[in-house]
């Protein structure tokens, strides 16, 4: 399973690469993405909370609003729901 990291947000992509995620940039990752993590909310999200799930079954997906959340929030989040 992947995270997707929005571009620019690389001190946070080399922290959880260095903690052993797969982690790829936000639209460029493919399938298998269990965590999407964005920064600038475009009109597609701007409504969404600081942690949102999309999907359902093997296609569900947690989206987190970087905006609105610590990096050790973000980091929380991600031991959580990659488990």
């Amino acid at each position: 399973m992947k995270i997707a990291v929005q571009t620019g947000m690389n001190d946070l992509m080399e922290t959880l690469k260095s903690k052993g995620y797969d982690v790829v940039a936000f639209r460029d990752g493919g399938t298998d993405i269990k965590i999407t993590v964005l920064n600038d909310i475009d009109e597609e999200y701007e409504e969404i909370d600081p942690v949102t799930f999309m999907g359902e079954g093997a296609s569900a997906m947690v989206l987190l609003d970087a905006s609105k959340l610590s990096q050790d929030q973000i980091l929380a989040y991600v031991e959580k729901y990659m488990q």
